[in-house]
């Protein structure tokens, strides 16, 4: 659920939730425990360094180049082979808000991945090649292609 205070909306599944978490992790139980900016500093850099962007790097690293556009992959990914089976790519971000079920039965797990690619096709091709390549979870990372 989405709560609005003022002129923020605010998310629980985006990174400003686990941003949250980091928070209170580093304050401990006493909600009016102080966090020592170093250690915030610390947590965020490598936060930053889990998804892949270098702290020391241009801030256009984060940057979707101009022919590029955001898609989410949809799909299902088999848990003995590194097979891809893409069910539809959709425009946006939507990824984080695709609800990651358990494996099934039949070994597959449902895959949410989002891109930046030219394409929905091209990003659906680097879904499917990323998935080659041992992103076996399907993480909601994005990943410019």
């Amino acid at each position: 659920t989405q709560e609005t205070f003022g002129m923020l909306t605010f998310d629980p599944s985006t990174a400003s939730a686990k941003l949250f978490h980091t928070w209170c992790e580093l304050r401990g139980p006493d909600p009016e425990g102080e966090v020592r900016g170093g250690d915030l500093v610390e947590a965020v850099a490598a936060m930053f360094g889990a998804i892949g962007l270098d702290v020391g790097g241009p801030e256009s690293q984060v940057d979707v180049p101009a022919d590029h556009r955001v898609f989410t992959v949809i799909g299902l990914a088999c848990d003995h082979s590194d097979e891809l089976y893409v069910a539809g790519v959709l425009p946006g971000e939507h990824a984080e808000s695709i609800a990651m079920l358990d494996r099934s039965e039949d070994h597959f797990g449902r895959y949410a991945h989002t891109f930046t690619a030219v394409s929905a096709d091209s990003a659906a091709d680097q879904a499917r090649a990323g998935r080659k390549e041992s992103d076996t979870a399907g993480v909601t990372d994005r990943y410019v292609v």
